[in-house]
């Protein structure tokens, strides 16, 4: 049979365990949010701008995505970016015209939608939102849908996690070591 300390020990260092991996799951839920809203930022940030270079002309609508809606999300070199405008009529005006909405409903509107979704066989992140314009002879709503691969934002929340983990576990160790004096200088 086990002493008394090494019982007590055991028992307190599997608490301790249990509680690091708690904070290491739940260090992990918050570390995917938090990538999520930073690179989301970023996803509605391009769809706006491309938003903002839609122009209604007599008889038609135009649009000329600017360079830099793109270059904020290919600052995740390894993600791929997709993106899609859609004029009041429902034809495609550029991009891909497969992608889908990230919308639930057909309600047009400017508040961004977000949605986790696949296309083309990658796991992706999606946003919808639309800007209303007027012409001479054209006026409804436009659609702009912008997805990214979730590749960057999961190497994030693995880093962010892995962070965590390493706080977590030092933090366990000094305190086992702590539990091990007191407990001996106790028993003593």
């Amino acid at each position: 049979m086990p002493s008394l300390f090494a019982r007590l020990i055991g028992l307190i260092a599997l608490v301790l365990l249990l509680g690091a991996m708690m904070l290491g799951w739940a260090a992990w839920i918050y570390a995917r949010v938090a990538a999520d809203e930073a690179y989301d930022r970023l996803l509605v940030g391009a769809a706006l701008q491309i938003a903002e270079s839609v122009a209604a002309e007599p008889g038609r609508v135009t649009v000329d995505p600017p360079i830099s809606a793109f270059e904020m999300l290919a600052m995740a070199v390894d993600d791929r970016i997709f993106y899609r405008v859609v004029d009041p009529r429902g034809e495609t005006l550029t991009g891909q015209a497969d992608l889908p909405s990230a919308r639930s409903d057909t309600r047009p509107g400017r508040e961004p939608a977000l949605l986790d979704g696949q296309y083309r066989g990658f796991p992706v992140r999606i946003v919808t939102l639309g800007r209303f314009i007027t012409g001479p002879d054209l006026a409804g709503w436009v659609e702009v849908t912008v997805a990214q691969t979730r590749i960057a934002r999961l190497g994030l929340a693995r880093d962010l996690t892995f962070k965590a983990l390493l706080l977590v576990l030092g933090m366990s160790t000094f305190a086992l070591i702590g539990v091990v004096i007191a407990v001996r200088r106790a028993l003593r």
